[in-house]
């Protein structure tokens, strides 16, 4: 229960927690010297590591950064465009000559006529060259656009690729006038279109409708050059068709119009500039010969008061004074596209700069505070790892030792082995160190319990297996003298299942022993011979038959202190051989000296173990696990990891050769009787057949494998049964 810790703890070593400060005091602390901040609350310190950030970022998000860098992002590309329109507008007026030159030119008759047109369409030809290297040059600087514009752009590219090739066919005259004129209007519409799009990318309302003023008169130049090319159409044709009469009524028409947009949204000083340049005697004359082509009804051209050069002369003055206009136009948004960038750039590094200062500022009080929960925070992590890397693993070894868990209480325990984190301030951090002390005080105080528990458990099952193996050893002395008495062969070999079931009663209680951590009460004063060993392992299994042995070196002794425990971990490794392999199959064993250590192999023809499995079992052999659920389902690996770590005996497993399991158990020299002194405590007797080894043939020289002629002292007191089944002891 909460409340019953919290007296405990306060009995054992003071508060868990403090008392949460007051929002009183708050004030008051603010006021205090900067070495004091380690004792203020941990939402204080929070709160003046972000004052600062939170009002620079007010400050910097109300001046509108953000939006700034978008318009700025919006000025510099509105001032490329304004660059580029620039150059399409000296373009479009090179292309607009062009395309009356290839009109008179293809429409020419007479070699005197054909070569003057020529020439003046390889002059316009040069000029337009001109004009486009500085639009390619700008095309090629503008980025970030809408994709409908780039394909605009891509478009007149190609357009421009292929003009060499219009050319060579105007030239030649193998293009009909109608075919040249609608390839020169497409370059120029497309050209034209350029500066629709800039006015919705302007990003300013301002320079957005100067552009829409710009792209006006450019408009309005057009038509006029239209009627140009139309009129010249008229004079090649000697009449004003009905087609070329709609043309000339639609380009004056197309005209107004464009005139009317300009006017709806140019400035004052823009109109005043359109109306006093287009005026003039040059726009006199055209205005006289589009009168007389208004008043012609009969379409035809044979009276005109003018020819192909006067009115040509006409129409390129006209053109010059809207030219004119178009260029200031031009020339006026990219200054005030400039202008806007500039004053965009101005404001954003300003607001950067002012940015930085708040961020600067921050960081200072940032730090002075920071240091102070850095100090507090580093102290409590060290502390707190030194406690669960040694502090704790060192309490809860201390705590497996039996005889300092069982002279002192749980709480005594605890209160003297656990060390607690020093308290170094009376802020939060303090808090939670006094928090963390009680936590590893509990838990010390909880592994002493366990450890009470686990020793009580253990105390449990060495009583009950002494006073079970009481029980089996009267039960085998009753059945010895009952075996001695009998002459009946039947009632004979079943006191003799009855006593090796007792037998192997008497090993489960050996096993219990054994995971309690207990000796064996059986005591063997002289050493033995290791085929005594594996004999006596022998009759405390099951299926004793179907184990045979193999080449076994007669020079192998077990020193006494460690017969019993090795008699009980082959044995184990017998019962799980013939437990886990077919009952027709042999589990074969076979000893051999190498060096001043010994090899023992148990092999079974069972179907194998997985590889994974395998080497999760060889590791459980290697570190014998702790006594928990789990043992009740491998008993045996642990009885036989056990012991084998109590004598510094190694158990791996591997595969059979063909299939099957081989238990590989390694004897040091520790449990061993020195080769010199091997033979003293037994009498050699015949030599049996070698059946088939489990390992390779014995080398030349060694000794020969024997059994003894009698039963030694290890045998007597391990009753000689039948054998088992299987070879791991991890099933």
């Amino acid at each position: 229960m909460p409340g019953a810790t919290r007296e405990r703890c306060d009995r054992e070593g003071g508060d868990v927690s403090k008392r949460p400060k007051t929002a009183g005091s708050f004030l008051s602390r603010l006021r205090r010297p900067v070495g004091r901040l380690r004792d203020m609350p941990i939402w204080s310190k929070l709160g003046l590591i972000m004052i600062v950030p939170t009002i620079a970022t007010v400050v910097v998000g109300t001046s509108g950064l953000v939006d700034n860098l978008e318009t700025l992002n919006n000025a510099n590309r509105s001032g490329d465009l304004a660059n580029l329109v620039g150059y399409s507008g000296d373009l479009v007026n090179s292309l607009q000559d062009e395309r009356t030159s290839a009109v008179l030119l293809l429409g020419a008759s007479g070699d005197q006529a054909k070569a003057q047109y020529q020439e003046a369409y390889n002059r316009v030809n040069i000029r337009v060259d001109q004009d486009k290297v500085p639009y390619l040059q700008q095309r090629g600087e503008v980025d970030g656009l809408p994709s409908s514009l780039e394909g605009l752009l891509d478009g007149i590219d190609q357009n421009l690729k292929d003009l060499p090739g219009t050319r060579s066919q105007v030239f030649n005259g193998k293009l009909k006038i109608i075919d040249a004129m609608q390839a020169y209007e497409g370059l120029i519409n497309d050209l034209l279109s350029i500066r629709d799009s800039a006015t919705h990318l302007a990003g300013d309302n301002d320079l957005s409708d100067r552009m829409r003023a710009a792209a006006a008169v450019a408009r309005e130049k057009e038509y006029l050059s239209v009627r140009r090319v139309v009129v010249h159409r008229a004079l090649i044709q000697r009449e004003l068709t009905p087609i070329l009469r709609t043309d000339y009524i639609a380009s004056g028409t197309g005209q107004q119009q464009a005139l009317q947009s300009f006017k709806a949204v140019a400035s004052l000083d823009e109109s005043d500039l359109h109306d006093q340049t287009v005026a003039g005697g040059d726009r006199r004359e055209a205005q006289n010969y589009t009168g007389w082509l208004d008043g012609n009804t009969n379409g035809s051209m044979a009276n005109a008061p003018f020819g192909p050069d006067q009115w040509d002369a006409a129409m390129v003055a006209s053109a010059k004074l809207i030219r004119t206009v178009e260029a200031k136009l031009d020339g006026n948004v990219v200054k005030q596209a400039d202008a806007l960038r500039s004053d965009v750039q101005r404001t954003v590094f300003l607001q950067t700069g002012l940015l930085l200062g708040m961020l600067l500022l921050a960081i200072l009080f940032a730090y002075l505070v920071a240091r102070s929960m850095a100090r507090s925070l580093r102290d409590l992590r060290q502390g707190a790892l030194s406690i669960a890397q040694y502090g704790l693993p060192q309490a809860v070894a201390r705590l497996r030792d039996p005889q300092f868990s069982s002279q002192l209480s749980p709480v005594q325990a605890a209160n003297q082995i656990a060390e607690p984190l020093p308290v170094r301030s009376k802020d939060e951090f303090g808090q939670v160190t006094e928090a963390f002390n009680a936590v590893h005080l509990e838990a010390v105080r909880t592994a002493a319990e366990q450890a009470a528990l686990r020793a009580s458990v253990a105390t449990m099952f060495v009583n009950l297996a002494r006073r079970s193996q009481i029980l089996v050893d009267r039960l085998i002395g009753h059945l010895d003298r009952l075996e001695r008495g009998e002459e009946d062969p039947d009632r004979l070999a079943e006191l003799f299942q009855l006593d090796h079931l007792a037998t192997r009663m008497r090993r489960n209680d050996e096993n219990l022993l054994v995971l309690a951590g207990a000796d064996s009460t059986r005591v063997q004063r002289e050493p033995a011979a290791l085929i005594d060993v594996l004999r006596a392992a022998q009759s405390e299994v099951e299926h004793y038959t179907r184990i045979e042995f193999g080449v076994i070196d007669r020079d192998i002794e077990v020193a006494a202190h460690a017969v019993n425990d090795l008699v009980h971990l082959v044995a184990e490794l017998f019962d799980n051989a013939t437990a886990f392999s077919p009952p027709d199959s042999q589990v074969m064993v076979e000893a051999r000296r190498v060096g001043d250590r010994a090899n023992l192999y148990v092999e079974d023809r069972g179907i194998g173990i997985s590889a994974e499995q395998l080497h999760d079992l060889n590791d459980r052999l290697a570190s014998p696990p702790q006594v928990d659920v789990a043992v009740s389902r491998m008993m045996g690996l642990v009885v036989v990891a056990r012991l084998a770590s109590r004598h510094g005996v190694k158990v791996e497993l591997r595969p059979g050769t063909d299939r099957g399991t081989v238990a590989d158990v390694t004897l040091p020299t520790t449990v061993l009787v020195p080769r010199a002194l091997s033979g003293r405590f037994q009498q050699p007797g015949a030599l049996p057949a070698p059946p088939a080894s489990l390992t390779s043939s014995q080398p030349g020289g060694a000794p020969r494998p024997w059994v003894p002629s009698r039963p030694s002292a290890t045998t007597r007191r391990h009753r000689r049964p039948p054998s088992g089944r299987g070879t791991r002891a991890t099933r």
